[in-house]
């Protein structure tokens, strides 16, 4: 792909790779059509906003992510599948306005279109080790707690829909782990369904989410957010990078992120095995492999 103005009805392909993805069979018809429109949805936004592209366009699970230029200034531009996810997650960018997470720009949620600065997507806190990464997310975890907006999901109404559904989960699945981890889960359901602060929360916070800024700093992308307590993000932190952290860490990993984000470490523990027990359930429902294992070993090490 050149660098330069798009010129023509296909400035820029969606890589095959997103058109793969299964999501787009259950959105039908209407995902064909969002895809076979991403090359004049990203040509028209480039007109628009007068951009230039300027590299390989990159895609996570649901978007297309398209480096641009507008005179000197280095933007990305992101094509998404609009939705309520979308509108929250702009409602949060303008909140942090670049405080502990990627700037926006400009957005349009109704067409999901966002113009946000570029960070370096070859730097995630991912390829950092977890002696540097852990203080560095606890910290963005502080930075990022801010007072939310009304009409968000609470992390204690998550809780008390764990406290409904667990144990019909445990049995459809067979049962998957003892009566007694299904019971401290339910304790812990409905101990953590009235928690007393609430701020702003990324619920899907975890390293590959945390990119390098221009000026070396590190910023979150993608906010998946509810509002509430934040001990709830600290599960995804053990899980997403376990097979590095280990049984023998995983104290040390809460610790730490309990003590930059100063927040309580009792609570941010009895959140973590909750999500992990949550999570082993959601995961082998899903089929997967790998993760429910991981949080049955976390579990293992917080019993």
């Amino acid at each position: 792909m050149t660098a330069g103005r798009p010129q023509g009805p296909h400035p820029v392909e969606a890589p095959e790779s997103l058109r793969g993805f299964g999501r787009w069979q259950h959105q039908g018809e209407a995902g064909s059509r969002w895809l076979a429109a991403l090359p004049d949805t990203v040509g028209e936004w480039c007109d628009r906003w007068s951009l230039e592209v300027d590299g390989r366009p990159m895609h996570g699970y649901n978007s297309l992510v398209v480096p641009v230029r507008r005179d000197s200034e280095p933007l990305a531009l992101k094509v998404t599948w609009p939705d309520r996810q979308l509108e929250e997650q702009v409602l949060a960018l303008r909140l942090w306005d670049g405080h502990g997470a990627v700037r926006l720009v400009d957005a349009d949620t109704a067409v999901g279109v966002l113009l946000m600065r570029r960070l370096n997507h070859s730097r995630a806190l991912r390829e950092v080790p977890l002696e540097e990464a852990v203080p560095v997310i606890g910290s963005l975890l502080r930075r990022l707690a801010v007072e939310p907006p009304a009409g968000l999901r609470s992390t204690g109404a998550i809780a008390a829909q764990h406290r409904k559904e667990l144990a019909g989960h445990w049995e459809d699945l067979g049962r998957p782990m003892s009566r007694r981890t299904l019971d401290r889960g339910l304790e812990l359901a409905a101990e953590l369904s009235s928690d007393a602060y609430s701020v702003l929360v990324n619920s899907d916070l975890h390293y590959e989410q945390v990119l390098r800024t221009r000026d070396g700093d590190w910023a979150v992308v993608d906010p998946l957010i509810v509002s509430g307590v934040l001990e709830f993000q600290v599960g995804p932190l053990l899980w997403s990078r376990f097979d590095e952290l280990g049984s023998s860490r995983v104290e040390w990993c809460i610790d730490t992120l309990a003590d930059t984000a100063d927040r309580d470490r009792d609570r941010a523990r009895k959140r973590a095995l909750l999500r992990a027990v949550e999570y082993r359930l959601w995961g082998l429902k899903a089929d997967f492999t790998e993760d429910p294992v991981r949080c049955q070993r976390i579990v293992e090490v917080l019993m």
